[in-house]
């Protein structure tokens, strides 16, 4: 069976912190990063379209969800601009939201670099994969990937029904995940 899987935009597919760095120098604060994409990059499409590609699938996604806030036409355009496949784009607009009641149901499995994503998904029951970056290094290596290929989402994805880590997030991550390994 053929996974349905899901991916996130900025860290995922695209390289969204050094153009961010660039642009508007390191952050002090999450609010920071927040404030000036919801109060200066929002309409400036310049910025969306012209994002480098950082990862490419080698196969279909059945979906992208991002919590971007600007428009979502930018990110059609730049999927086109960047011959990626045009799938159903699910935005979250609130960037508190829990993505996984946007896509529950309609993937297998998800791919986030966030770690608040990644956890919150894994515990509302939405089996998510963390894509390796140097800010989510400390997370350890379980469910951990490094690229989009799909045999390593695959065999990451089954290994960890195997061992009944997405059934048993919770549990899980209250012993430790969260430690480097």
């Amino acid at each position: 069976m053929k996974l349905n899987i899901g991916l996130d935009c900025d860290g995922v597919i695209d390289m969204f912190w050094e153009p961010y760095v660039d642009k508007f120098g390191y952050p002090k604060t999450q609010f920071e990063i927040t404030k000036n994409v919801q109060r200066k990059l929002i309409n400036d499409r310049n910025f969306w379209i012209n994002l480098p590609v950082l990862h490419r699938p080698n196969f279909e996604p059945t979906l992208f969800c991002t919590k971007r806030t600007s428009s979502k036409r930018y990110l059609r355009t730049w999927l086109e601009n960047n011959n990626f496949p045009i799938v159903p784009i699910y935005q979250v607009l609130y960037q508190y939201d829990n993505k996984a009641r946007f896509v529950k149901g309609k993937i297998d499995v998800f791919v986030d670099d966030s770690i608040d994503n990644f956890i919150s998904m894994n515990l509302a029951g939405v089996p998510c994969l963390l894509m390796d970056n140097p800010a989510n290094i400390h997370l350890g290596p379980m469910l951990r990937i490094h690229s989009l290929d799909y045999a390593e989402i695959e065999d990451a994805y089954n290994l960890a029904l195997e061992m009944d880590i997405f059934k048993d997030f919770k549990l899980y991550y209250e012993q430790g995940l969260s430690k480097s390994n």
